[in-house]
């Protein structure tokens, strides 16, 4: 199975260098704990500017996202531009089947 994080950000316009800084060292942290992070910006021009990320993962252990330094990046993207989100499991035949997730 594998598990969805996503998060939605404002970030105002002068303030996009430093979101940049901080998803640059996400998205590292993110690949190097073998998750998948990728985010868009709205496709209509607002202020502050929103970004949808998400960070995916397969359900195999504990949550890359609890410890290490992922959760130290997420922990400062967060303090810096805090965001709404949710966490969602992947929906496949067999777990509908099942009754699961």
């Amino acid at each position: 199975m594998r598990v969805l994080l996503s998060i939605t950000r404002r970030v105002p316009a002068g303030e996009q260098a430093a979101y940049e800084g901080a998803w640059r060292r996400l998205r590292q942290a993110a690949g190097d704990a073998g998750v998948h992070a990728w985010r868009f910006r709205a496709a209509a021009a607002s202020e502050p500017t929103p970004y949808l990320e998400f960070l995916e993962w397969r359900a195999d252990g504990s949550a890359p996202t609890a410890s290490g330094s992922l959760a130290a990046a997420l922990a400062e993207l967060e303090d810096a531009f805090p965001g709404e989100g949710g966490m969602w499991h992947e929906v496949t035949g067999e777990s509908l089947q099942e009754g699961g997730p």
